[in-house]
């Protein structure tokens, strides 16, 4: 999207357009705000730079930024307060859907109106649909929020706004710069696989988009029950080698996971309450972990009540079966069926209570 791309193939895949993307940026702040000064930022293309940051006075409580950027991108605003004047929760996020005082969140799409008021807190008018899916994203994210605990996933949670854009603004670059969310690390088929479906076949085509797809195609793959299980032999907490092929008839689920990771901790008794109700079921679990101390390693156990054969190298991300499974981030898991093949990976919280339940009647 950040050049021209041509596709010129038998099916006729759309063409992204080189066109440029103008915009105009207007503020407003009441006569009590103490700004002086404007800055926007915003990445000026796809290739990861550096972000562009453009600066603006402020008078007479208003003021402007316009350009044309290669695609529309997500811009911050922040107003700059003099030292002397500015308070010590200036930049505190509020109640409303993460809202921050003074600063403001927008898609450079048109003509936006941004307005502050007396506290800092924006608000938007005008913009076209970049700008309007950016503002359904937040929707979604202050109605969920408002609904969770403090036992919400919030992955999971944000997981649900974003598929909730796809599925509304489709042809959205706002929807391929959210799903990008879940595609830095190892890619999870079965959350980022409908997500990419969803998108329009020109998004499916944008610069992002195609540079992750490989990873999801293999990962597709990994998880298709076409492929087996890498084995490996790795002691448990007295010592003893324990190999993945002595579970073999069952399925296993291969958790990796470290005392350290607090998201591996978090995650640790929703594994328990799916190895507690499928135990019986033909349902093993199998912990791998990437600590490299034995005494933390040891304790977490404990604390946790992990009642499951664990095992440890202590080599971290450059262990056996760390490496043998591509782990790029804990925590993570693979599913494994009675006949070795991988029918799962990367399953969290609701997640792994309903692949388990597709699978073990």
């Amino acid at each position: 999207m950040n050049k021209l791309m041509i596709w010129a193939t038998a099916c006729m895949l759309p063409v992204l357009s080189n066109a440029q993307t103008s915009y105009t940026i207007k503020g407003q702040l009441p006569a009590s705000h103490k700004a002086v000064k404007a800055v926007m930022s915003y990445p000026p293309d796809d290739k990861g730079g550096k972000y562009k940051s453009d600066t603006t006075l402020i008078k007479n409580g208003q003021f402007r930024f316009s350009g044309s950027i290669e695609r529309p991108q997500l811009a911050e605003l922040n107003l700059i307060v003099p030292r002397s004047e500015a308070k010590p929760d200036r930049q505190q996020s509020s109640d409303d859907g993460g809202n921050m005082k003074n600063v403001g969140l927008f898609y450079l799409d048109g003509d936006v109106n941004v307005t502050f008021d007396s506290e800092g807190m924006a608000s938007y008018m005008g913009g076209g649909n970049e700008q309007k899916a950016w503002e359904y994203y937040g929707r979604e994210v202050s109605k969920r929020s408002k609904d969770a605990d403090k036992n919400t996933d919030g992955m999971a949670m944000l997981a649900g706004a974003v598929r909730e854009v796809i599925h509304a603004y489709p042809d959205s670059y706002v929807a391929v710069d959210l799903l990008d969310i879940f595609t830095q690390a190892a890619i999870n088929p079965d959350l980022v696989g409908p997500m990419y479906d969803g998108l329009s076949k020109r998004m499916q085509q944008s610069e992002k988009v195609l540079n992750w797809k490989p990873k999801l195609d293999k990962a597709r793959i990994f998880v298709s029950g076409n492929m087996t299980a890498p084995e490996f032999t790795i002691n448990d907490t007295e010592g003893k080698p324990v190999s993945l092929s002595a579970y073999r008839g069952n399925y296993v689920l291969v958790d990796f996971w470290a005392s350290w990771c607090v998201p591996c901790r978090q995650e640790n008794p929703n594994v328990l309450a799916a190895y507690e109700k499928y135990k019986d079921k033909n349902f093993k679990v199998l912990g791998v972990s990437l600590d490299t101390k034995k005494e933390a390693w040891l304790k977490a156990i404990k604390e946790d009540k992990l009642p499951w054969k664990q095992l440890c190298d202590f080599k971290a991300d450059q262990g056996k079966a760390t490496k043998a499974y591509e782990v790029s981030s804990i925590p993570s898991n693979v599913l494994i069926d009675p006949t070795g093949k991988i029918v799962g990976k990367d399953l969290r919280g609701g997640e792994l209570h309903n692949r388990l339940a597709e699978l073990i009647k």
